[in-house]
């Protein structure tokens, strides 16, 4: 549970929340690695579900064939966040109130002296000042320290969302979000004290260790070979934490598949093409699951 929890966090979260060595390819991803897609239809329209990784390299590319076919077709776009509408005042003081104390105290107040003392240690070693996350959340703590780990080897300029933002752009085309910043906030913000003290404890021992990327090098050989039985099993092994797992998956993908249905009960003619964090569609509570439950038949490609 452990080792998946740190992967599975960096995997769902948006990239647009966190400021953000390749691997060696096999003939396999040369000619375009599998990945995860499924295919929805209803009444003229269809909805193509692309499982996304956040943070990738130029070894991913080009994807195969299927994506860009399926993209090139596609009359919108939809991602976690609609990354091409800008947060205006009111909504960044709201996103800024989630992250930082204003209450006048600050982390050294609301952790053990145990997990202060370490992030005084990482920031030491980073060449920072000890206090300065004082005025952050543990869980913006967390999410920073699992960013500057994962810049290191990969690039979120390179992950799939952004790669068919990009092209959206490009085309023209609406991009639509099933979530918003505010919401992924509100949920990381949501936690426990002490849920929120015990994942920057992990995420500080993980990194001190020099694994804090293991999980992630896993899940993206997951990816490349399109292995839907690991996939599941990802997400079953991250359904242990209650509390995480309703939060992080169950609660979202509920939102997300009420998204999706909306779009096939449009009764329009029209494509669109879904890229979302890989983890959101396995399982139980997946949104292939719960949009089988509405009455859709969703199709692997």
């Amino acid at each position: 549970m452990k080792k998946w929890r740190r992967s599975f966090l960096w995997l769902i979260l948006s990239v647009g929340i966190l400021a953000l060595g390749g691997l060696l390819l096999s003939n396999a991803t040369r000619e375009g690695a599998r990945g995860f897609m499924w295919e929805v239809k209803n009444n003229g329209t269809t909805v193509y579900l692309v499982g996304s990784i956040h943070v990738a390299d130029g070894n991913f590319y080009p994807l195969h064939s299927k994506y860009e076919k399926a993209f090139a077709e596609a009359d919108y776009l939809g991602l976690e966040i609609d990354f091409t509408k800008a947060l205006d005042e009111e909504q960044l003081k709201r996103v800024e109130d989630m992250m930082m104390y204003k209450d006048g105290t600050t982390l050294k107040e609301h952790v053990s002296k145990e997990t202060y003392a370490k992030v005084e240690d990482f920031l030491m070693k980073d060449g920072l000042k000890p206090n300065a996350y004082d005025t952050f959340k543990p869980w913006k703590v967390d999410l920073t320290i699992i960013s500057m780990a994962l810049k290191a080897d990969y690039n979120e300029e390179e992950g799939i969302d952004m790669y068919f933002l990009q092209k959206a752009l490009e085309r023209k085309i609406p991009v639509l979000g099933l979530e918003t910043y505010e919401s992924q906030m509100g949920m990381l913000g949501g936690f426990s004290k002490e849920r929120q003290e015990k994942s920057l404890n992990t995420t500080l021992d993980d990194y001190n260790s020099g694994i804090i990327n293991d999980p992630t090098d896993e899940l993206i050989d997951i990816w490349k070979k399109g292995d839907d039985q690991s996939l599941l099993k990802t997400a079953n092994d991250l359904a242990s934490d209650p509390e995480y797992q309703k939060a992080m998956q169950t609660d979202r993908n509920i939102g997300m598949a009420d998204k999706i249905e909306g779009y096939l009960n449009s009764n329009k003619e029209e494509e669109y093409f879904v890229v979302v964090g890989a983890l959101h569609y396995p399982g139980e509570y997946g949104v292939i699951k719960l949009l089988q439950d509405k009455g859709f038949t969703v199709v692997r490609k």
